[in-house]
């Protein structure tokens, strides 16, 4: 039996994926799109259209689950992804005290603040939120733009993506379906295409060809080869068809990454499935109810103001009402009348807003709604005073994102600007200190904006004031000795570093003991210059100084 080809592996296992997705499009996915997030309304590959540009959401009557999404994902942007928002620190928690690791990893963090704001971070973020929260599984490509020194992030249409888990869970292999112009595809890989397509990018440039680009794990990697195809993520471009090759499909590019270049983040998962599930997902009974709701009174009040009227036959096609319009009869009795529907508008007001409720909740919109209006960015003490709870209700759902989505993109950032040279001494880093490089510790990054910050404090501070509340007052009672047992500079430093303090503003230990030093010595200098001062008021200078006196204590101390 002859051994099967990359491009029937490939195509075989995106047949597979293609199955185990289906489910989720059929129904979940689609209904999402139809009524929560109409941008993604084609959302499985034999809905996509090329009529771009036309009117979407047309069967939505109520956009109050649209705009809880929208609300959601300016939130989550605003108060977790604008601004100073991370800060980077070392696996090994040890390290982050040493004073010289602070100050690398606060030049390390000005790098990659850089490198987000050249590429187009920031633009694509609101589209990936939107996408988490609807369709629940959101996936993002980035990529180094050559020649240019920016990182380019796409967030790829749901519908494109299909994704296989390792045996942890943990997405490790893509598969993205997509459409290239002959034009683009040509450009793209550089004249490696098909005859076809070499013909059609001269012929036919805007004639889309379908390609599928493969990433996953490199199970055949060679030992000390350090080629493109022997990295540790195998990356597979290639045509699903070509005339010349019937139907095998034909490889445009094959290569490979140290990283993945693709990041899924899914809102929350299943055990048992492979796509997540969102917000959307679990108000699909409110949103179907409030969009019942809003066609029904839509069709109320239509015929409300244009009702049902009962009309005489011998005045068929020649009744008039239009503004103005005059009906001309001879029999009082033989006129046009409106029939009463009986309609009442108030009726369902109460049922509509209990589901509003129930399904912006599922959204938390109450919590970013207490910013709206408002002036400013929000901070973090805003953010417990008005919502400390809400904060709280937050943190699985910043976790999961920080976890699969937004670690995967620093990572992927990281080792494209490693791999340019802007971490090293040449382009203006400080040395590595030594610690780092004996111990192989891995950076990381911890979440710095307003609303990670008041997660950190219910998680890390309040603990502290609670047991610093109940310590004091059992400390004036039973004697200061009680709070020995906290160590004031760790806690301080604790203190600080829950508020993302700036490293460089931040006291060694041994800077701190100098200024104790110091001010003991301060304080002894002017004891002496009191005692100095009481001496000299007593009238017996010359006299030799008693026992215990003020001039005995003197002599000691000067001595």
């Amino acid at each position: 039996m002859a051994e099967q080809t990359l491009e029937s592996k490939i195509l075989l296992r995106q047949k597979q994926m293609e199955e185990v997705r289906e489910p989720y499009e059929i129904g979940l996915w689609q209904d999402i799109g139809k009524f929560v997030n109409p941008r993604r309304k084609d959302i499985t590959l034999s809905s996509a259209s090329n009529q771009k540009g036309r009117n979407l959401g047309t069967k939505i009557y109520d956009n109050t689950p649209l705009g809880a999404l929208n609300t959601w994902a300016d939130g989550m942007q605003g108060l977790l992804l604008s601004g100073r928002w991370f800060r980077s620190v070392m696996d090994n928690p040890l390290l982050n005290k040493l004073d010289n690791v602070r100050e690398w990893l606060q030049v390390y963090d000005l790098k990659m603040y850089s490198a987000f704001d050249r590429g187009n971070f920031y633009a694509m973020i609101p589209q990936w939120l939107r996408d988490g929260g609807s369709i629940g599984t959101a996936t993002v490509f980035t990529e180094d733009v050559i020649g240019t020194g920016r990182v380019s992030h796409t967030a790829v249409h749901p519908r494109e993506v299909f994704i296989s888990e390792n045996e942890f869970g943990e997405v490790d292999t893509w598969h993205r379906k997509f459409m290239l112009t002959a034009r683009k595809a040509f450009r793209m890989f550089e004249g490696n295409v098909s005859d076809n397509l070499r013909d059609n990018a001269e012929k036919h440039p805007e004639k889309e060809h379908e390609f599928i680009h493969a990433v996953f794990p490199n199970d055949e990697r060679v030992f000390g080869k350090n080629t493109a195809r022997n990295k540790k993520v195998r990356s597979i471009y290639m045509e699903t068809k070509s005339s010349d090759r019937g139907d095998v499909g034909n490889i445009t590019r094959n290569s490979g990454f140290d990283v993945s270049p693709f990041t899924t983040w899914r809102f929350k998962k299943n055990s048992d499935e492979v796509y997540g599930r969102s917000p959307a997902s679990e108000a699909l009974t409110e949103v179907f109810s409030l969009n019942q709701f809003g066609k029904t009174l839509i069709e109320a009040a239509h015929q409300s103001v244009n009702p049902p009227r009962n009309v005489p036959s011998e005045m068929r096609g020649r009744v008039r009402m239009n503004p103005k319009g005059n009906n001309y009869y001879d029999d009082p009795k033989r006129v046009v009348s409106v029939i009463n529907s009986g309609i009442n508008y108030p009726i369902g007001a109460e049922e509509r807003r209990e589901l509003r409720d129930s399904m912006q909740d599922k959204f938390r919109v109450k919590f970013f709604n207490a910013f709206i209006g408002r002036t400013g960015e929000a901070t973090r003490e805003e953010i417990l005073a008005i919502k400390g709870e809400q904060a709280g209700l937050l943190i699985a759902q910043v976790d999961m994102l920080y976890i699969e989505g937004i670690r995967s993109i620093f990572d992927i950032v990281a080792d494209i600007e490693e791999r340019r040279g802007v971490f090293t001494e040449e382009a203006g880093m400080p040395p590595i200190p030594e610690e780092i490089i004996e111990s192989g510790g891995r950076i990381n990054f911890i979440l710095t904006g307003p609303l990670a910050q008041a997660q950190r404090e219910i998680r890390e501070l309040d603990p502290i004031q609670k047991t610093l509340d109940v310590l004091s007052p059992a400390a004036a009672v039973l004697g200061p000795e009680m709070l020995d047992v906290v160590d004031k500079d760790e806690l301080s430093e604790i203190i600080i570093e829950a508020g993302s303090f700036p490293q460089t503003a931040i006291n060694s230990r041994e800077v701190r003991q100098a200024i104790r030093d110091a001010r003991a010595e301060e304080k002894r200098r002017l004891e002496q210059q009191q005692l100095l001062i009481e001496v000299g008021k007593s009238p017996n200078l010359l006299k030799s100084p008693e026992e215990n006196s003020v001039g005995a204590a003197l002599q000691e101390a000067t001595a």
